[in-house]
């Protein structure tokens, strides 16, 4: 499904009270409908919109569908649910039924998350109800239950956004190409493959050949001397066109953090060190094939979707 993430307008502010009605959790069994009516009487819900775009920690994305605004995520530092402080800004996020499940949330708060640590926050924070499967979602983002939200039916969760103290970035070296090939093997089998044949002679093949060239660079993050994180981009050429007199495309590839170093800014750090270095050889585009997990963190530095992309197995 095609669809974009951007900044809400301003004439979009409205669509928060709705959105917020959409967010309240309905346990599986419950026959009935919530009354809207919550939403205002409630102040911590209250909180969550009223007044949105006055203070100065008033952020806002949307995901729209053809032209059609279908979901929103922002953050506040107001008394709502999962407020904790006044420097740490509490996420309320939405999707309308029918758009739930397909990787919106996740690109929505991804961009967030992002914009808040370039921004200097130090941590945001939310509350989910103990039931809610959404739960896993804030998980996989980085967020971690320190606690009970309002009572015991909720969860109050944290996602710490600053970047990790004694981290080394540097360029990839030959010396590194052991671990940058166990790393490439940990991303793939992550993502789902079938470790059918022993990959690793390939890998380093390729990747020695290509470093040695300079039609392969790769930015690494080492932490207490173990690598932690990757990147790399490819320098191919095709005939040039319109959109890329040059011909030469920087493929991205190998963008993978160890679970335990995420959501810290680590991966965007080494990726915009890659397409500076693409830029550097002429590339006058980038590319990727993205996992659901991953394309917040495309869309956020620029990346779009290309509906044109075919492939076929050879």
């Amino acid at each position: 499904m095609d669809y974009k993430v951007r900044r809400i307008r301003q004439d979009e502010w409205p669509l928060l009270e709705d959105f917020l009605y959409e967010a309240i959790y309905v346990p599986e069994g419950f026959e009935g409908e919530v009354p809207r009516s919550v939403v205002y009487d409630d102040p911590k819900c209250r909180a969550a919109f009223e007044g949105f775009g006055t203070l100065p920690d008033d952020r806002a994305v949307v995901a729209e569908v053809g032209g059609k605004v279908v979901g929103a995520c922002w953050v506040r530092t107001t008394n709502e649910y999962g407020h904790i402080d006044n420097e740490t800004p509490s996420f309320s996020i939405s999707l309308y039924k029918p758009y739930r499940g397909r990787g919106l949330g996740t690109a929505m708060m991804g961009v967030l998350l992002s914009e808040l640590r370039d921004a200097g926050y130090a941590r945001a924070s939310l509350s989910v109800q103990k039931e809610n499967p959404a739960l896993r979602l804030y998980e996989r983002l980085g967020f971690r239950i320190i606690g009970d939200g309002c009572d015991e039916t909720e969860w109050l969760m944290v996602c710490r956004l600053g970047r990790a103290e004694g981290l080394e970035v540097r360029q990839l070296v030959p010396g590194d190409l052991p671990d940058l090939v166990e790393m490439r093997i940990a991303q793939l089998l992550e993502e789902g493959a079938r470790e059918s044949v022993d990959l690793r002679p390939a890998l380093a093949d390729h990747y020695a050949r290509h470093l040695s060239d300079g039609s392969f660079v790769s930015w690494v993050a080492f932490a207490g001397g173990r690598m932690v994180a990757t990147s790399g981009v490819s320098i191919v050429e095709k005939p040039p066109w319109y959109g890329c007199p040059t011909g030469r495309i920087g493929l991205v590839s190998g963008m993978y953090t160890d679970p335990a170093w995420r959501r810290q800014g680590i991966a965007r750090d080494l990726l915009l060190r890659c397409l500076e270095d693409a830029r550097a050889q002429g590339c006058g585009v980038a590319q990727i094939t993205a996992s659901d997990a991953g394309v917040p963190l495309y869309q956020s530095v620029g990346f779009a979707h290309n509906a044109n992309y075919l492939q076929l197995s050879l």
